[in-house]
């Protein structure tokens, strides 16, 4: 230290005396004599493409030049001098690694030096070359503090440096340990020291690039003299050497001096407006950053108020397309908000074949009132296409497959029996999750999405509008009608229910439960006998709860064949005794059947071994026993003197 400044006393003493001036401000070793000779003098690639994978030993005289472009007196560069082998587009740097500090007073940037190779070494330990004595393995050493003042010579030729001014995007291994500039970065995240006090390793802050929205990290050591002092929150360039590290460049800062951040804040400034087509065209089947200052108007077309969405996730859609987006953090977004987003940086990726822009709150430009737009009317089949993604859509003549659910889970939709399905999904945070699902049939709006195969996504309950028959279907696909159960057990899936809803006459025996041969393998009564001595009630059950006050059907199918006699149906009025004949006749495929006089059991029945639907038509009838539990609503009777063996199930009133 004592020899350093005794030198520096001499440098000034020296300029005093001289009257001269010193470039760049530093201040400087005088050169002593002519700048020398040098025999076998090679370029610095020509060194460089020396290296096959193994360090390089020197025994030769050979002797490179370079032009210096680090200084260590800020203390961002320990022991380390890094040179590149032009003043200007440089091809090649390499870092001479020295057992000495302060050698920015020796070397100042701009300063030609040349670099006596015999003795020395070459390695790459990872992307960077490096200079310096043979060390263990694939590593060199640092020159001895008392030999590098005669390996490393000093020119007189003094140069401004011009740093290649590159994108993010352009920088390449050529780069390394080469003076660079970038410009329109700024600070990732406003507020930052370039490091903090108590910070003991190297520090990375992250920059972004308000031209290309790329990213890349400014790397401050624990020495650094300025590492509390504040990143401008502003926007410009950075002009640094490039490094390497754990795969990803960072930009290696000399000084302050290096950030020149004078423009306003913000990447996002005065955006372009673009369709929302044009930005998901941009995706590529793999993640992409958006690289253009651009801007979307989108309405939001899910519903944060009905839980079936988080408040990071919404659907938005404008005139050209829809599509999810992904918020960083919580948003407060509603139904039919119109915003503006700045998606410049922001992301496009691929969830569970869901394409989402992943966005910040902060992207959020501006929110008003605005309008949804008109659901896209469409088949299962169109949308099963994958084509509506992201986009409101609405689809009619749907009914859920199983409507004995709740909304809460997946559920399957579709418009006809053999056709395909398509899932909805809903939360079980959403304040309908536990809702059962429509029991009839109808309109179905909702969004378009996708979690590993197509979805349709509900924002609320009212999105289902379903006002028509339940349509179920049967063997062979004929589609029966079905609705509330008109007596207990009306389906026999609870065939202990079926009996204790049935008068003190009970069931005939030749009535029996079948498991297994109802509609959809589901149980069914099965009826089966040669004949009867009479005209026989197989069952009369009981008025339950729930029956509806008013209703325009009751609906049942039939499976199977008599042969000479038919069914005859009775419906009990308010008075439990008095009735409604229903004669069903001949059935060989769906019949609806209008009130009689009196019960007939003329007919026969032959289904050819499919469900047919019955329909007994209740218009104009008001007065059935749908209230008193202790007296008769639905009898059934069968003819006699005939064979039956037929299959009944699903007996619903509407």
């Amino acid at each position: 230290m004592k020899k350093i400044n005794l030198y520096k006393i001499f440098a000034i003493l020296f300029i005093a005396i001289s009257a001269s001036c010193v470039d760049n401000n530093d201040f400087e070793l005088p050169t002593i004599g002519s700048d020398k000779e040098y025999t076998n003098l090679k370029s610095l690639s020509e060194i460089i493409a020396l290296y096959n994978g193994d360090v390089v030993e020197f025994n030769d005289d050979i002797t490179i030049s370079g032009y210096v472009i680090s200084d260590d007196r800020e203390g961002n560069f320990y022991k380390t001098l890094v040179i590149q082998d032009k003043p200007e587009n440089p091809t090649v740097g390499v870092e001479i690694k020295i057992d000495d500090a302060n050698l920015g007073a020796r070397y100042n940037v701009g300063r030609k030096v040349y670099v006596k190779l015999k003795g020395l070494a070459l390695s790459k330990p990872y992307s960077a070359f490096e200079i310096g004595i043979k060390g263990t393995g694939n590593r060199t050493d640092r020159i001895g503090a008392e030999d590098y003042v005669s390996k490393i010579d000093r020119s007189s030729e003094i140069v401004d440096i011009v740093p290649t001014t590159l994108t993010i995007g352009d920088l390449t291994d050529n780069h390394i340990n080469t003076l660079v500039k970038i410009e329109g970065l700024q600070s990732a995240t406003k507020g930052l020291q370039y490091a903090y006090p108590e910070d003991d390793s190297y520090i990375t802050r992250t920059m972004t690039s308000c031209e290309t929205f790329e990213k890349i990290d400014i790397s401050t050591s624990k020495f650094v003299s300025f590492k509390e002092y504040p990143i401008p929150d502003k926007k410009g360039s950075i002009t640094a050497i490039l490094d390497e590290f754990s795969g990803s460049y960072q930009l290696v800062l000399r000084d302050t001096n290096d950030v020149n951040f004078t423009q306003e804040y913000g990447c996002n400034n005065n955006p372009t407006e673009a369709t929302l087509a044009y930005v998901k065209s941009l995706y590529t089947n793999s993640e992409v950053t958006i690289t253009e200052n651009l801007k979307v108007k989108l309405v939001i077309t899910s519903d944060l108020a009905a839980g079936n969405t988080s408040n990071q996730n919404a659907f938005a859609q404008d005139a050209s397309a829809g599509i999810a987006l992904r918020f960083s953090g919580a948003y407060d977004l509603n139904l039919g908000d119109e915003v503006e987003i700045a998606v410049g940086g922001a992301k496009l990726s691929e969830y569970k074949g869901l394409l989402q822009l992943n966005v910040s709150p902060s992207s959020i430009l501006s929110k008003t009132a605005g309008t949804l737009p008109t659901p896209e009317v469409i088949t299962i089949a169109q949308a099963l296409t994958g084509d509506y993604q992201g986009k409101l859509v609405q689809i009619e003549g749907v009914q859920f497959k199983d409507n004995a659910k709740n909304y809460s889970g997946n559920n399957e939709l579709i418009s006809e029996c053999d056709g395909d399905a398509l899932t909805t999904y809903v939360s079980s945070q959403a304040n309908f999750a536990n809702n059962p699902v429509s029991n009839k049939k109808g309109t179905l709006t909702g969004v378009m999405s996708n979690f590993d195969g197509v979805q349709i996504y509900l924002r609320n309950e009212a999105d289902v509008n379903f006002t028509e028959d339940y349509t179920t279907c049967g063997g062979g696909g004929t589609p029966v009608p079905t609705g509330s159960l008109a007596f207990a057990g009306g389906d026999f899936e609870d065939f202990t229910a079926f009996t204790n809803g049935l008068n003190s006459f009970g069931l005939k025996s030749y009535a029996t439960e079948s498991a297994g041969n109802g509609v959809d393998s589901s149980t069914a009564l099965s009826i089966n006998m040669s004949s009867t001595g009479g005209n026989d009630y197989v069952f009369t059950s009981l008025a339950q709860n729930g029956l509806p006050s008013t209703y325009n059907s009751i609906t049942f199918y039939v499976k199977g064949t008599s042969t000479g006699k038919s069914i005859s149906i009775n419906l009990y009025k308010s008075d439990g005794t008095s009735y409604y004949p229903f004669n069903l006749g001949d059935i060989t495929g769906d019949t609806t059947i209008s009130a009689s006089g009196s019960n007939s059991y003329t007919g026969s029945i032959n289904t050819a071994g499919q469900w047919v639907k019955i329909t007994l038509d209740l218009t104009g009838i008001t007065d059935l026993n749908t209230s008193d539990l202790s007296k008769s609503f639905f009898a059934l009777k069968v003819g006699k003197s005939a064979p039956f063996d037929i299959y009944l199930d699903n007996f619903t009133i509407q």
